[in-house]
This record gives structure tokens, C-alpha cells and sequence, in this order.
């Protein structure tokens, strides 16, 4: 479920949204006048997030090489490499 707390918040309870956070791992929405402004998160959990992106991007260019042809095999990989 989402956590959701104003922007008042943020400003006078800074102490307690941090710890929840980090508590809960999940984002924290902020609103301003009832509207989604902002999303906290924990820095941990954000650069988890961001060292997934960059796997999956890899991974994204290795199935472009096999759907491009530019695959070789193990025993041509070792040849290349020795």
C-alpha cells in the first residue's frame, strides 16, 4: 500500500518519514495541496534500483547481440582468447 504524507511533513516530521523509509523500503509520496509532488526513498533501496537498471541494460545489449547474430561459440571464444 502506499505511503503517502503532505508536504508539511516533510518539513516539520523529516525525522520520522527518514525512518520509515528506511524501515519499510518502500517510497514515501508527498503531496502538495493533495497532489503527488515528490517520492522519497531510502538511498540504499535507490542505488539497489539503479544497479538493477544497469544489469538489465546489459543484459538488453547481450539479447540485441544474439538477435543481430553476433554470438560465437565456446570453444571460438577460448580460441580468441588464448
Amino acid at each position: 500500500m502506499a505511503i503517502i504524507r503532505p508536504s508539511a511533513d516533510l518539513r516539520n516530521k523529516y525525522k520520522e518519514i527518514s525512518e520509515l523509509c528506511k524501515k519499510t523500503g518502500q517510497p514515501v509520496y508527498i503531496t502538495v495541496n493533495g497532489r503527488e509532488d515528490t517520492a522519497l526513498v531510502d538511498s540504499s533501496v535507490l542505488d539497489e534500483l539503479y544497479q538493477t537498471i544497469e544489469l538489465m541494460q546489459e543484459i538488453n545489449k547481450g539479447i540485441a547481440d544474439v538477435h543481430a547474430g553476433r554470438i560465437m561459440s565456446l570453444e571460438e571464444a577460448k580460441k580468441k582468447l588464448l
